[in-house]
């Protein structure tokens, strides 16, 4: 069998933790969650060189 065909989850989840691809819809979560830890995300992620802008 080819590794690569094998079925992969959409999602993961635990009691405290769901991970998954960003939806419609989920723009003010991510946009909270990218300000709210900004000074930590900013020297490992090239996204949060500036602070994002409200388009909301």
């Amino acid at each position: 069998m080819n590794p690569i065909l094998l079925d992969f989850p959409d999602s993961f989840e635990t009691e405290r933790l769901l991970i998954r691809a960003p939806r419609a819809g989920d723009g003010k979560a991510v946009y909270d969650a990218i300000t709210a830890s900004f000074s930590e995300l900013k020297p490992w992620m090239p996204f949060a060189r500036e602070m994002p802008e409200k388009n909301m």
